[in-house]
């Protein structure tokens, strides 16, 4: 019925379909022993570069940017430090504490009582 061109189409249609890619085709991204050639930081394959060079449109301000916040953590770390200081002078209160018993709403102690006629 088919003969023997279809037979061999057909099968070589079912080996392709379940045919898998060999690992050896597609070998692993190679990485030199001693480290990459070209640092990550200087974006050398960057397409939006600007008038300026790669250290100065790119390296630069992330420095800048880092510096600054490590100053202003720096800065974070010291007014910490110094309301941890403040706070730790501050006097403890002389009000009752919490659970001893203060009389709600006394105020005896202005009013006069009227005299009983018995004195």
């Amino acid at each position: 019925m088919f003969g023997r061109t279809g037979i061999c189409s057909a099968s070589l249609w079912v080996l392709l379909l379940t045919a898998s890619t060999a690992a050896a085709q597609y070998p692993s991204r190679y990485v030199p022993p001693a480290g990459r050639t070209l640092p990550n930081e200087l974006n050398y394959f960057r397409r939006d570069v600007g008038v300026l060079d790669q250290y100065n449109g790119f390296v630069a301000p992330f420095r800048q940017l880092d510096n600054q916040l490590q100053s202003m953590q720096q800065q974070n770390r010291t007014d910490y430090q110094s309301a941890q200081k403040a706070i730790s002078q501050i006097r403890t209160s002389q009000a009752a504490p919490t659970g001893v018993g203060a009389g709600y709403m006394n105020y005896s102690h202005y009013y006069r009582l009227p005299s009983s006629p018995g004195r």
